[in-house]
């Protein structure tokens, strides 16, 4: 009966922070034996909800329409979740360079080519299509010259969205697409960057991260707490979706779509994540403490700065 293109630019599909102390190192995906070593999720889970013009909200069945080849896989998670995430096997190392960063330096992942269609049929039924398109914004020629080949995940600095730092061309060709709103509400994932930047009671209170523990780390040792976490009991169920970040784009009706995110499984059965995690630093009387959470949104960690010795190198 109908079949409209909503029209969605991105989505966010993780943040990324070093690790403290410029020896250390974060690894997501899979990296068993890897430094450090990790098996984890990498991504985000989302739904599509419809909101008409009286305000009544209806979260859509969900499909995903194309299968995908690459770093990232388009997944539905049952019937009106789905998920964008790194495929198994494949993985990502973050090392350290410096022993404190600002949180300019912290990486947004963000989901370029997504694509969902509103689908309604002769009976009323209405659901959305998940997707994605062509547009890669990757440079002439990569990928031996196909184009996409499935979801295309770009990461871009802090300071590349603040305008304070010129990426690559072919990201600065995504990022021209965009309203100074949209470079915002991209920049708002990251809690750490905001300003002023949450305190460790902000993110206690907040139902996204998860306290992992106290962090220390000095020349002659460090100490991290294990990253072990699991994302719920045992299955992923559609009803079992806290809200923790949510676009709303217009669409014909008048009505608009919401599409909301929740905490990571890329698939259905939910099993322990660890993230790898090392820190440490080679810098003479350098002492830094921090305290490590797990951003359950993205399967990432985070860390809220304690204290940094005078001696520690910084951007």
């Amino acid at each position: 009966m109908s079949d409209d293109v909503v029209p969605l630019k991105f989505l966010v599909a993780g943040v990324m922070i070093g690790a403290p102390g410029n020896l250390g190192g974060v690894t997501y995906g899979t990296f068993p034996a890897g430094t450090p070593p990790g098996t984890s999720q990498l991504g985000t889970r989302f739904r599509a909800v419809l909101v008409d013009g009286q305000g009544a909200r209806t979260v859509l069945s969900a499909e995903v329409a194309n299968d995908s080849i690459g770093q990232f896989g388009l997944n539905a998670v049952g019937s009106r979740t789905v998920a964008v995430g790194m495929v198994p096997g494949d993985g990502i190392s973050l090392s350290s360079q410096r022993d404190v960063y600002s949180p300019a330096s912290d990486k947004i992942s963000v989901w370029v080519n997504p694509t969902l269609r509103l689908v309604k049929d002769a009976g009323g039924n209405l659901r959305g299509i998940w997707g994605w398109s062509g547009s890669c914004f990757w440079p002439p020629g990569a990928n031996g010259g196909v184009g996409c080949s499935g979801p295309s995940v770009l990461d871009f600095e802090v300071a590349e969205l603040d305008g304070t730092v010129q990426g690559p061309g072919f990201h600065q060709a995504f990022l021209q697409t965009l309203e100074p709103p949209e470079l915002a509400a991209i920049r708002s994932t990251d809690r750490l960057a905001s300003n002023p930047p949450p305190t460790t009671d902000d993110l206690d209170a907040d139902p996204r991260f998860l306290r992992l523990g106290e962090l220390f780390v000095q020349s002659s040792l460090s100490e991290v707490p294990p990253t072990g976490w699991t994302p719920c009991a045992s299955t992923a169920f559609d009803d079992d979706f806290p809200v923790f970040a949510s676009t709303s784009i217009p669409v014909p009706g008048p009505a608009t779509v919401v599409v909301e995110q929740s905490w990571v499984s890329t698939t259905s059965s939910c099993s322990t994540q660890s993230p790898g995690l090392a820190a440490a630093t080679s810098t003479p009387d350098c002492e830094i403490s921090s305290t490590a959470y797990v951003d359950r949104m993205f399967g990432t960690l985070a860390f809220v700065p304690g204290s940094a010795s005078a001696a520690c190198t910084t951007p």
